[in-house]
């Protein structure tokens, strides 16, 4: 009963009466109701109402709720995430201006969850981090083609790159994995990272370096391994 109440409020947006039930609710009611909002009720939710609804919950208690975006992975999905609504631009600038940490978690949270270049850079554009490190940060929290890329897109556009590609290609490194290698032996190529040490498998043609910035299927054919491109 409980949970088809808190539907019916979300559904129809009265935060008062919503905030209200909440704050009637014992600690062990309040995180099944927690718990029932993010894991059910988000992922059902439209792009305009998720973000409304997201805003309103993390205002009321951020601890609680931020992890909800991680509900954004069914949008991301079926193609209709955007960040470019009142809602999510919105909620954005309360957590920058209240909670800059929070920034940072944020877009750690949907990094690894976006499908698509134009839903990555609308993501970093509108959860930008405070800080250029801050945002290295969060792309080196997950390793996903996507995520790669867009901090080979960071990089190239900073100014002396050099040395911070070089600090990102160790913390790649210790992943351990083909992927993180591939990356590593990219970034060493790209950037002329001399001082870099150890030996990639993996070759890279100065054709292929020219190709990168302007071609994101080159930059996955190349992360892949070079492996053929269907």
């Amino acid at each position: 009963m409980v949970h088809e109440e808190l539907h019916q409020l979300i559904t129809i947006g009265n935060w008062e009466k919503l905030y209200s039930t909440f704050a009637s609710m014992s600690n062990s009611d309040f995180r099944r109701a927690q718990s029932y909002i993010r894991t059910k009720l988000l992922p059902q939710l439209p792009n305009d109402t998720f973000w409304d609804t997201l805003l309103h919950l993390i205002k009321y208690r951020r601890q609680a709720f931020l992890s909800g975006l991680s509900a954004i992975s069914h949008l991301a999905a079926d193609g209709t995430l955007n960040f470019h609504v009142a809602a999510a631009t919105t909620l954005a600038e309360h957590l920058s201006r209240s909670h800059p940490a929070s920034t940072l978690k944020a877009a750690s949270i949907m990094i690894p969850l976006v499908q698509t270049e134009q839903q990555m850079a609308s993501l970093l554009q509108t959860f930008r981090p405070d800080s250029q490190q801050h945002l290295i940060m969060a792309l080196l929290t997950t390793e996903t083609p996507l995520s790669y890329y867009a901090l080979f897109g960071e990089l190239r556009h900073t100014a002396d790159n050099q040395a911070l590609a070089l600090a990102c290609c160790r913390h790649i490194m210790r992943r351990g994995s083909d992927l993180a290698y591939n990356m590593a032996a990219l970034l060493q190529a790209y950037f002329g990272l001399h001082e870099l040490r150890g030996q990639f498998s993996l070759h890279i043609e100065p054709y292929e370096l020219s190709r990168l910035e302007r071609d994101p299927q080159t930059f996955y054919h190349i992360l892949n391994g070079k492996r053929p491109i269907i």
